[in-house]
């Protein structure tokens, strides 16, 4: 195996349990307000406690990571959050809570960052999407297994064991870490002499280098550029559809359609199975066919699963809510992957920490205020959880909006291919524009 591809499992891993540390309080908060004796919107305040460090440590996490290499970052991020997931089980007041949540949110806010920095460094432009959508996949793998771990340890045990457990889970993922994960393909020392060599007429090919990348000495010179503006703004306007759909449908599934905990299980499952798949495979059609379009791929994909979202809301049809409901997760996550192919394609290798860190910065704020905005407004609706989804709907509106008008990309013609990469493959030549 390469050890790209090692490095990859190793950051998909580590990616997958993060998410499910971080699900796993949706799946726990109804016990949690039973117990605390807590109405919708004190859960909104504990799930935005995350998103408060979560959001606060993106840019710092990009630039330590930039600054000191992504694997440091990665390992300290493992370790302390580890440490705050097993301590949530621990907690006995609402204020203990929100204290706990907000530092558990730093230990993952770190990590994002350096994960996009190794990605950078061990996967040229031509596959770079790909291996990127691979890795966030996990952002709709989480929860769509968190239901399928934790549903027999609450039945069985109470909402504390679960946080316990997924503690351990992620030292585990630390010793995997340590292990497998190196700065860049150029520092590991596990690479072949084949394999690097492969990467570096990779870097050279006409698909690496069609598209144009963003200018940017440093990250100040970087936040002149327009587009990294739409990136966060975007960031955090879609995630109030994304994060607003994770965290409360296992709520809306038990107050609105009156499932229990094992038909709970299943419906909260299989629209991120799906979207799990609309992830996976968004980099490599990004890739394969929208090439300096790829912005029209996330707006198709926004735009269906938007109606999808829309109509799941308004059946009552078991049958028919759960088809609507994975279309829904296969589309939106498409277009999760989709749009962060564009910032990997187009920041500059060095400042690939820095600058996803930024505009993921902007995403977890929009995370932040969604659970407030949507936990106030249903109190607000008289309890209706079904409300929420009307704040999911317009924010994916916003979204389409300022992608079809504030993204636009540039590429250019290659006529001639360096001398070194004149050993390209037929697939590499396909590729090349006429």
């Amino acid at each position: 195996m390469k050890a790209s591809h090692k490095v990859g499992g190793a950051l998909i891993v580590c990616y997958l349990v993060a998410w499910l540390d971080r699900m796993a309080i949706n799946m726990t908060i109804p016990f949690m307000a039973e117990e605390f004796k807590i109405g919708p919107d004190k859960i909104g305040w504990i799930l935005s406690a995350f998103f408060l460090g979560y959001s606060l440590f993106q840019i710092p996490g990009g630039m330590l990571a930039d600054r000191f290499g992504p694997r440091k970052v990665i390992l300290a991020a493992l370790g302390w959050w580890s440490a705050f997931t097993a301590l949530t089980g621990m907690v006995g007041s609402l204020t203990m809570m929100l204290i706990t949540r907000f530092f558990f949110g730093i230990g993952e806010g770190v990590f994002p960052a350096s994960v996009w920095s190794v990605l950078g460094k061990w996967f040229s432009k031509k596959n770079r999407a790909t291996a990127n959508a691979l890795v966030i996949s996990s952002i709709a793998l989480g929860p769509a297994i968190t239901p399928i771990i934790l549903a027999p340890i609450l039945h069985s045990y109470g909402w504390r064991t679960c946080f316990y457990i997924l503690g351990l889970m992620g030292f585990a993922c630390f010793a995997f870490a340590y292990f497998v994960i190196a700065n860049s393909i150029r520092e590991a020392k596990n690479v072949s002499p084949e394999e690097l060599e492969e990467y570096e007429a990779d870097s050279r090919s006409a698909a690496a280098n069609t598209e144009v990348s963003l200018e940017g000495a440093s990250f100040s010179s970087l936040l002149k550029n327009p587009i990294i503006w739409v990136f966060f703004f975007n960031g955090l306007i879609f995630n109030i559809t994304m994060y607003g759909w994770l965290n409360w449908l296992p709520s809306y599934l038990m107050k609105v359609k009156n499932l229990d905990l094992k038909n709970l299980t299943w419906a909260a499952s299989m629209p991120f199975m799906f979207g799990a798949i609309g992830c996976m495979i968004a980099g490599w059609v990004s890739d394969k066919w929208f090439r300096g379009n790829r912005k029209w791929l996330v707006i198709a994909s926004m735009l269906i699963g938007g109606v999808c979202l829309y109509y799941f809301t308004r059946v009552n049809d078991v049958t028919t809510y759960m088809i609507l409901q994975c279309v829904a997760g296969f589309m939106l996550f498409m277009a999760c992957g989709a749009a962060w192919t564009l910032p990997m394609i187009l920041l500059p290798e060095k400042l690939m920490g820095s600058g996803s860190g930024f505009i993921n910065t902007g995403g977890q704020i929009g995370g932040f205020l969604t659970n407030i905005i949507i936990g106030y407004y249903i109190q607000y609706k008289g309890g209706d959880y079904a409300a929420g989804f009307d704040v999911m709907l317009g924010a994916l509106i916003l979204s389409v909006i300022l992608i079809v008008f504030g993204v636009h990309e540039k590429t250019r013609e290659i006529k001639e291919l360096p001398e070194e990469s004149k050993t390209l493959s037929g697939a590499d030549l396909a590729d090349s524009p006429t």
